[in-house]
């Protein structure tokens, strides 16, 4: 599942994985998100970190709050400066993060490392 407001990079990160095999979900709005990955339950989760209504920090602690979701591996992207101690800065729940714009094969490798090809 890829989560970003910005639809020309959402639209390019889906033909991205979609051209690597992947089944992506694109989300150009983070509202809605809880609901779909509820329902949906993806493998991963590649979330932009300032959106217009719930920010990605926000819908990934709610990830981490729901035992049917907190499985789920969260890539945090976002293009805001990460401070040195990168765990503080994108949160205790995401597992990764992408600095904007990234190149895709870090996009792919990052993934890669979290889900069996």
């Amino acid at each position: 599942m890829v989560v970003d407001d910005t639809e020309d990079l959402l639209e390019l990160t889906r033909r991205l994985l979609e051209s690597r095999g992947y089944e992506v979900i694109a989300l150009p709005d983070s509202s809605q998100a809880m609901e779909v990955i509820r329902k949906e339950q993806p493998d991963l989760i590649l979330l932009d970190m300032l959106m217009p209504g719930p920010s990605g920090e926000e819908v990934c602690q709610l990830i981490r709050k729901e035992p049917s979701t907190r499985h789920i591996p969260v890539i945090i992207t976002t293009g805001q400066l990460i401070e040195p101690d990168t765990d503080a800065a994108i949160g205790p729940c995401a597992n990764g993060y992408l600095k904007k714009p990234f190149e895709p094969d870090e996009m792919i490798k990052q993934i890669e490392g979290f889900l069996p090809r």
